[in-house]
């Protein structure tokens, strides 16, 4: 996953308050009027006499030309290069505001220490990144609205802006990440108390995490990580949290930001044979829980043990990139394996959470593998 600015995760203050039916006036940025003069010629050459070719030209007097200042041209404006336009400074008064608002939207009282943290990451991209600028006046200007609603609209507002950000968060936008984040260290808003506590980030991505084994191990997408599934998975991990070990808790708590990295890094980076060998361990670690991936997971497994122990192969021998070689040469009797099992087409797995144990399924060895480089071998 590319990097992402700060304002694809604001955009999502707008998208809930515009819902609930409270819009921002628009904020205009007036461009002051300058007046350019025209530059003048660098190193223009003095004029010269015009003499026929067969006439020597003796110079009465020498003249130094002299060397002007350089000037920088403008940009040629076009739809992809539009004029240049003032950018109002970010102000401490602009980010007080700002940070006053956001918090009466999520009910959250900055620290000094968040205070801080909130003026590092706008003042990051501030002069180039314009959306992000607009939300920051826009959220402002809902100040009156906000503190003239009722208890109700303003839990209608935090509601969907917070349910927005989640989501967000989960397609990959780590800017919603980071904003979803101060709701949720609140201890009020918190699933289960612990160190670290548990959150309603951390069981939707657990649902998301699972959803992506089970249809990585399958080919194929059968299983859907739903609004059903996710409070599913939040009331089984709150129930079973005050007996998970702390250094699970402190996996499942750097879950969110880990499995970001791991899915937009490594998994897209790595090639086909590290894909697979993650399968292999999700389908070992899973199928003790889940019956419709049993046959599919060993014939993953048996398909790597079989490579391994060909004695043609020589698989201890070779290079990683052989072994990629070696591995795709395999597809085909692998796909043709495939079809003789029989066919799944979803997975309900809310039908077997009684018997799994969320946490250490999520936060343990051997799915731990987006907190640190697993070795292919």
């Amino acid at each position: 996953m590319k990097p992402t600015s700060i304002n694809s995760g604001v955009i999502a203050i707008l998208c809930a308050l515009g819902v609930a039916g409270i819009v921002a006036p628009a904020i205009t940025v007036t461009t002051p009027v300058t007046t350019t003069k025209t530059p003048l010629p660098v190193n223009t050459p003095l004029p010269t006499k015009v003499v026929p070719p067969a006439t020597k030209v003796i110079p009465s007097t020498t003249v130094t030309p002299t060397t002007l200042p350089a000037t920088n041209p403008q940009p040629v404006t076009t739809p992809n290069n539009p004029p240049l336009v003032a950018v109002p400074p970010l102000i401490p008064a602009t980010l007080k505001n700002f940070t006053n608002v956001y918090g009466q939207v999520l009910g959250v009282k900055f620290t000094p220490n968040q205070q801080q943290k909130i003026a590092q990451r706008l003042s990051k991209d501030w002069m180039t990144n314009l959306g992000m600028r607009n939300t920051v006046f826009q959220t402002i200007a809902l100040e009156p609205q906000i503190v003239k609603g009722t208890l109700a609209e303003r839990t209608q507002i935090q509601t969907k802006l917070v349910a927005n950000l989640r989501q967000q968060a989960l397609d990959g936008d780590r800017d919603a990440l980071w904003l979803v984040s101060f709701y949720d260290a609140v201890p009020k808003n918190w699933l289960a108390p612990g160190k670290p506590p548990l959150n309603r980030m951390t069981s939707d991505m657990s649902a998301e995490v699972l959803c992506f084994m089970i249809n990585e191990v399958m080919g194929k997408s059968v299983a859907t990580a739903d609004t059903k599934l996710k409070n599913a998975i939040a009331a089984k991990l709150t129930a079973e949290y005050a007996k998970i070990p702390v250094d699970t808790k402190q996996e499942l708590s750097r879950l969110p930001t880990n499995w970001l990295t791991f899915k937009s890094g490594q998994w897209l980076r790595r090639g086909e044979y590290f894909r697979e060998q993650m399968r292999v361990q999700w389908g070992q670690n899973l199928e003790a829980y889940i019956p419709e991936i049993r046959d599919i997971s060993k014939l993953r497994r048996d398909r790597l043990a079989k490579l391994k122990a060909d004695p043609k192969i020589q698989w201890n021998k070779i290079s990683s990139i052989q072994r990629q070689v070696v591995f795709q040469k395999s597809d085909l009797e692998f796909q043709t394996s495939l079809r003789t099992l029989p066919p799944v087409t979803t997975v309900q797995l809310t039908n077997y959470l009684n018997t799994m144990q969320v946490g250490n399924t999520i936060g343990n060895s051997p799915t731990r593998y987006y907190s640190s480089t697993p070795k292919v071998k």
